[in-house]
């Protein structure tokens, strides 16, 4: 009864019921070209994967596998870069919370710091990505990570809007600072670019890397995890975006590159 009550509940709403809609539009058009059928299939299928626990895994769950969370030597002195995740609204629309993905960051960097001994410097970076009349995601975060118990030193960048920005606008305060062990703080599946961006503005800098849990679950866990279910498409379009960001600075190098030769 369970596992009809899984199957039912996975096609009944959105996306399965999309998917279901689509598949049976799909079978009782009969006067379809070959091509317009492959094109229909392949897509119908693509959404499917996506849709699923498996799918996200595939698709995403290689981004969180490359991310190994590592610290400086203790008594170093370390800056903790939280790059912000956006934020969650009051009932007027005002950015006043962290998001949820943004408080799994900002408490992994709280907890990851004060396990250190030696001085340890949080720099949170978000800026008013809307231009609204609201906080901006960093000053949102550092009352948050007080409220945690953090009570060492809070850096402040809020003029960011985008991953590089974050990079590029904090890379200038710490060389203000001769900070040189820098430890990044984002979601695993988010850290490969984030990574490969700052080594472009923390040039000479020792980075490291520290994310809080997955967003994909590593196990398959029997045949719910080949369900479609509308968190898994969504996880799996965080992975495809960044692919999709990695490709664009990968791109955006070779360009800088080729026209330096020029």
């Amino acid at each position: 009864m369970f596992y009809l009550y899984k199957l039912a509940g996975a096609f009944s709403v959105p996306p399965g019921l999309f998917i279901l809609a689509a598949a049976a539009a799909f079978l009782l058009r009969k006067k379809l070209r070959v091509f317009s059928r492959l094109i229909i299939c392949s897509s119908l299928l693509f959404f499917y994967i996506m849709s699923t626990q498996a799918g996200a895994l595939l698709i995403t769950g290689p981004l969180e596998s490359h991310c190994e969370n590592t610290l400086p030597p203790d008594k170093d002195p370390a800056a903790f870069l939280v790059l912000a995740g956006g934020s969650s609204y009051d009932k007027s629309g005002t950015a006043a919370f962290p998001s949820p993905a943004t408080l799994d960051r900002l408490l992994c960097a709280v907890r990851a710091a004060a396990s250190r001994s030696g001085k340890n410097i949080m720099l949170l970076s978000g800026g008013n990505t809307f231009g609204d009349s609201g906080s901006s995601e960093a000053r949102i975060m550092a009352a948050s990570a007080r409220e945690m118990g953090w009570n060492g030193e809070i850096i402040i960048e809020e003029a960011s809007r985008t991953t590089a920005e974050n990079l590029k606008y904090s890379a200038k305060m710490l060389e203000e600072r001769s900070i040189n062990n820098i430890v990044i703080v984002t979601s695993a599946y988010h850290m490969p670019r984030a990574v490969m961006t700052a080594k472009k503005h923390l040039v000479g800098a020792h980075l490291f890397s520290y994310a809080p849990g997955r967003i994909t679950d590593p196990s398959l866990r029997c045949f719910w995890s080949f369900l479609p279910d509308g968190g898994c498409f969504a996880v799996s379009c965080a992975g495809i975006r960044e692919y999709a960001g990695i490709a664009a600075c990968k791109a955006a190098s070779l360009f800088k590159s080729t026209a330096g030769r020029s």
